[in-house]
Order: structure tokens, then C-alpha cells, then sequence
């Protein structure tokens, strides 16, 4: 593990997706803080995460266990308290399919040794298009530009140089 995957997590936050891990609760990490783990560029504030199940109580003990909170009477759920509050829950996903079949496809990183699920960039850059909205054009232009670079990548690599 590099100095970045250990700086990425606070103490709270990897202690909430390791009981998270330990318990079997399905996520995905999405939006722009997934684009960053898999080489776009840019900034967040935030870690967005899509539940498969926010009824599953599960979440709310592995919020418990970080010293934080997990509020379900309001809509979208909310976590709180020691696991700090970068992470927002995404209730639905603009353009893309259920839950279960974006999970099948999502890449699996190591984050400060945590295991983590991320929406694969090509779904990220639909899901921000599919929305429409005006302040994720900066994020969608990275996205498109790391997917660039990787498609060229691949490329490169079939050479026989």
C-alpha cells in the first residue's frame, strides 16, 4: 500500500467499509471518487456509495461499530459521527441498470486495506451524461480523458515492439 491509498481513508471511514466487508454488505463505490481510484483526475469532496440494500441493517451496525451514525427516515440515507461525513449514499444511478448488474461488472481495489467495489469508469461517464447536470461537466471531461488514455494503453501493449 502507497502513502495515497493510506491518506485516502480516515480511520473512521476504513473502519466503516471494513465492517461493512466483514458482513457481507454489497456497495459500490461510484462517482467521481471512483473515476479518481481508477486514473482520472480531478477533485472530490466526497465518497459516494450505492447500497444494494439500504433497508439492510447490517450498514447500521457497521456505522455503529465506527463510532458513527446511519439514518434511514430521510431520504437519501445519511452516516455520520466518527466515520466522518464524506460519504454520501446514492439511492439511484441516472442511465445505468440494477444494483446487482452493475455490481457484476465492477472492479474490485485495495484502498488503504480495504477491499472496495468501484462502478467501472465507462459506467460513470454514462451515469454523469445520462444526468445531465452542469456541475459534473468538469468530471465528465476527465473521465473521458483517463478513459482515453487507458483505451490507448491497451493498445500499446498488444505491440510487438
Amino acid at each position: 500500500m502507497d502513502d495515497a491509498d493510506r491518506d485516502f481513508l480516515a480511520d473512521g471511514e476504513r473502519t466503516f467499509l471494513l465492517a461493512l466487508e466483514e458482513s457481507g454488505v454489497r456497495y459500490l463505490v461510484t462517482g467521481m471518487s471512483a473515476a479518481l481510484l481508477q486514473g482520472a483526475r480531478g477533485s472530490t469532496e466526497d465518497i459516494d456509495l450505492w447500497f444494494e440494500d439500504i433497508a439492510d441493517e447490517r450498514i447500521g451496525k457497521a456505522a455503529r461499530e465506527a463510532g458513527g451514525f446511519w439514518v434511514t427516515r430521510m431520504q437519501p440515507p445519511m452516516l455520520g459521527g466518527e466515520l466522518g461525513s464524506r460519504f454520501d449514499v446514492v439511492t439511484h444511478m441516472s442511465g445505468l441498470e440494477s444494483f446487482e448488474a452493475e455490481y457484476e461488472n465492477a472492479p474490485v481495489e485495495e484502498i488503504g486495506g480495504v477491499t472496495v467495489h468501484l462502478l467501472p469508469l465507462r459506467r460513470i461517464l454514462h451515469s454523469k451524461r445520462s444526468a445531465g447536470r452542469t456541475k459534473d461537466e468538469p468530471g465528465i471531461h476527465q473521465i473521458q480523458v483517463a478513459l482515453d488514455v487507458l483505451e490507448q494503453l491497451e493498445r500499446g501493449s498488444g505491440r510487438d515492439d
